[in-house]
């Protein structure tokens, strides 16, 4: 008999083209994501009264360098495509490590992606109808306006989804060529955004609102709309910036997803930390100043009073204003009427802003790779194309995947509830591959030795790796808590917990399943897990 392969291959097919550089793009990309200045800025003030989000940057800072050390040990240790879930189901069990990989996968495709280029499309669809105010074109106002409906938004998402497809299965290459462009891009949105509202002040910035919006609602209007719907000039207290940390928590979301791409990143002893830590530093810093410069800017209050009028009183704020309190659209208005430097402003924030929603596009793929390679799910979903290199299964797999979630977003859910429910299912998930760190080193005592530096290290009897694993695993717990707990955030349906259970439930059912059908052909397919995936 022929030698029995519990992988479905002897090798993964993929290659590692990704160097430091390339890894520091990827986790930068979906740490500082310009897509969620769209309507971020809006949703976390209009939720969270008297908070301060330089200080509740700082706070929830502390937990994610906590993650950033576990992840690290993650991917210099075992360093494998769908690293996380290679990590948890070779230390707890396999049915854990895919039940709990699906749901992490799930949240962040529904919250990261499919609401993050909903965002993406308010910001084309502002864009649009700015550019037709300026231009005289109703053509474009026209456009525009179909954007922003359920129809148009969702055919934008459909389009866009297609072409992330497209340009991941074309391979690393384009990638890369992709990341670099759009980071140039977001550079120069980022000097433009910190120029433009740095020079202004709210008294200029409301004349320039008056003078283009004011025909539907001036400046002050919307702080009165909004205090008749029962919203009052907060005091910034830590309490609630406290209270805040699962809204700030989502602003340094993401860089732990270079590890996904693990197998594919040359060098991970060097590429992993690096890409790790300093794009949680740029992070903290980024959002830190342009948080600053935008109440300084546009007014806190008015800060204050739009999101809270958008986010709570969405009737009355859709009555008095046409488009939503994007971010593109405000800093537009302090350039105008230069036609100019208000069509680069628009430019390069958008533009700029498509790395982030193809990073959590792209590297969920690595999950379903990763889950066929151990032969869970079908084998063919792990198939590499002999010439780009890349999943192409996977990817298609999550391209219908994507297209799904969105219908049921445009059509049923909306992005307040999608960011929501991501937000405590992302913030929990965290917990599960922390706990799973926590126990390495009892539980895998041979590559605990084989560690590199620091993970070996021990602070008395306690290796430091499980000091790091439990204190992330609190950290995000309690935020977790602070989210499920706050009705303003997470409010609790049979719905929600529903969709939950059936995916966990799902999983173990097809894992089972998988082990059950793969042993009446003669192949225990549970041996595989003794054993770190070949790269």
């Amino acid at each position: 008999m022929t030698e029995k392969t519990y992988f479905a291959r002897k090798s993964s097919g993929l290659v590692r083209e990704f160097g430091t550089l390339d890894s520091l793009l990827i986790a930068s990309a979906a740490v500082f994501a310009l897509t969620y200045t769209i309507l971020q800025f809006p949703w976390y003030y209009g939720f969270n009264e008297g908070a301060n989000l330089p200080l509740a940057l700082a706070l929830v800072a502390i937990p994610y360098v906590f993650l950033m050390l576990v992840y690290w040990a993650i991917g210099v240790i075992m360093p494998r495509a769908g690293n996380d879930y290679v990590w948890v189901s070779r230390i707890f069990h396999p049915s854990v490590g895919f039940a709990w990989s699906f749901l992490y996968m799930f949240a962040n495709v529904a919250g990261s992606y499919v609401a993050g280029i909903a965002a993406y499309a308010y910001g084309v669809s502002t864009a649009l109808t700015i550019w037709g105010f300026l231009y005289n074109s109703q053509g474009l106002i026209g456009l525009g306006t179909f954007l922003s409906t359920p129809v148009g938004g969702f055919e934008l998402t459909i389009l866009i989804t297609v072409c992330f497809a497209v340009l991941g299965i074309v391979g690393a290459r384009a990638v890369k060529s992709f990341l670099y462009v759009a980071w140039a891009l977001a550079v120069i949105a980022i000097i433009v955004i910190w120029v433009s509202v740095g020079s202004t002040n709210p008294t200029a910035f409301a004349a320039k609102w008056d003078s283009v919006l004011g025909t539907y609602s001036t400046y002050e209007k919307l702080i009165t709309l909004a205090t008749q719907s029962g919203w009052s000039p907060p005091a910034i207290t830590f309490a609630a910036t406290l209270a805040s940390a699962p809204f700030a928590a989502l602003f340094l979301l993401g860089s732990n997803w270079v590890n996904i791409m693990a197998g594919e990143v040359k060098n991970v002893k060097r590429a992993i930390p690096i890409a790790l830590l300093l794009s949680l530093f740029l992070g903290v810093v980024i959002w830190s100043i342009t948080a600053v410069l935008t109440l300084n800017g546009f007014g806190a209050n008015w800060m204050y009073a739009v999101g809270y009028l958008f986010d709570n009183a969405g009737s009355t704020y859709s009555a008095a204003m046409p488009l939503p309190p994007a971010y593109p659209m405000m800093v537009s208005l302090i350039v105008y009427p230069n036609q100019f430097l208000v069509f680069l402003v628009l430019f390069t924030m958008l533009a700029g802003s498509l790395t982030a929603p193809f990073v959590y596009f792209w590297v969920p793929s690595r999950y379903f790779f990763a889950w066929s390679f151990d032969r869970i799910i079908p084998t063919k979903m792990a198939n590499v194309s002999q010439r780009f290199r890349t999943p192409y299964v996977s990817i298609l797999i999550i391209t219908t995947m994507s297209i799904l979630i969105s219908t049921l977003y445009w059509f049923l859910v909306g992005w307040a509830t999608a960011q929501s429910l991501a937000t405590f299912l992302v913030m929990s998930c965290f917990v599960v591959p922390c706990i799973a760190t926590a126990v390495f080193p009892y539980v895998k005592k041979d590559l605990m030795d084989a560690a590199p530096g620091w993970m070996r290290k021990k602070l008395g009897n306690v290796p430091l790796l499980s000091i790091f694993g439990l204190l992330a695993a609190v950290s995000f717990a309690y935020i977790a808590y602070l989210a499920l707990m706050n009705p303003l955030i997470t409010v609790a349906t049979w719905g929600g917990a529903a969709i939950a259970l059936v995916i966990i439930v799902g999983c173990f059912v097809t894992y089972y399943g998988s082990v059950y059908y793969h042993k009446k052909h003669g192949l225990d397919i549970e041996l595989a897990f003794k054993e770190i995936p070949p790269v």
